[in-house]
């Protein structure tokens, strides 16, 4: 790991590239606490990355491309104000398209029928950015993931279609627990000082599936030698995980 984090990442460009591969987590086969890294909701929707750029005179224009480059922006309109609630142009955020349920969950199947023919639902598609790599138009993808984020926050102006996705630092494990008793797809650990490294899979990343109600080891094992003294979902009530 030591060597990746000490990768020297630089570059200059006065515009966006025309596409970019996205970094990729490794599977870890337990969940885990960490100072070292923030933990995130794995929501299970389709990852893109948003270039945000100039079009001449019609203002900013937004791609949203796939792992496979395949841009999915003419698939979501509802998207297509993006460009203006992100300041610092032009720039590439990473994140996630989800479309909600009524209850604020992952509604796979209209995510699917949504990118294969367009067809509509009564839910609202939204973009959880949770990293940042071009900003003004310039790289930042050798800075830290921690420096990034701040980034991400700063000229990010949250609404119901683009979400800065929210972490905690430490408490993976819980984190972990309740994210699998409300049913989403797991946990995301991004180590805070890890570059970005584009089209890589890195164990500076770690994805941590979860079963639908299951309830890890750990917590079993607690439960028997006394109740918790922090409830762990005052810890997912932290997060705005319904939109």
């Amino acid at each position: 790991m030591s060597d990746q984090l000490s990768l020297s990442l630089t570059g200059d460009v006065a515009r966006l590239p025309r596409s970019l591969r996205p970094m990729l987590p490794k599977p870890a086969h337990a969940p885990f606490d960490s100072d070292d890294h923030v933990f995130e909701p794995r929501w299970g929707g389709r990852r893109a990355l948003a270039f945000i750029e100039p079009d001449g005179a019609h203002g900013p224009r937004l791609r949203l491309l796939d792992e496979m480059g395949r841009d999915l922006a003419p698939y979501l309109p509802e998207l297509a104000g993006i460009p203006d609630l992100v300041g610092s142009r032009p720039a590439i955020l990473d994140g996630e398209i989800v479309i909600p349920d009524k209850v604020g969950r992952m509604d796979e199947d209209a995510l699917v029928g949504r990118l294969a023919d367009g067809s509509r639902t009564d839910s609202t598609p939204v973009y959880l950015a949770f990293d940042l790599l071009w900003v003004a138009g310039r790289p930042i993808i050798a800075q830290p993931l921690l420096r990034r984020r701040e980034h991400l926050a700063r000229i990010v102006r949250p609404s119901q279609e683009l979400v800065v996705l929210p972490g905690v630092v430490r408490e993976g494990l819980d984190l972990y627990f309740a994210v699998a008793q409300q049913g989403l797809r797991g946990v995301m650990a991004r180590h805070l000082r890890s570059p970005y490294l584009p089209g890589r899979q890195s164990e500076l990343w770690r994805s941590i599936a979860t079963q639908p109600g299951e309830m890890p080891l750990h917590v079993l094992a607690e439960q028997e030698v006394a109740a918790p003294t922090r409830p762990v979902l005052a810890l997912i009530q932290r997060l705005p995980l319904e939109f």
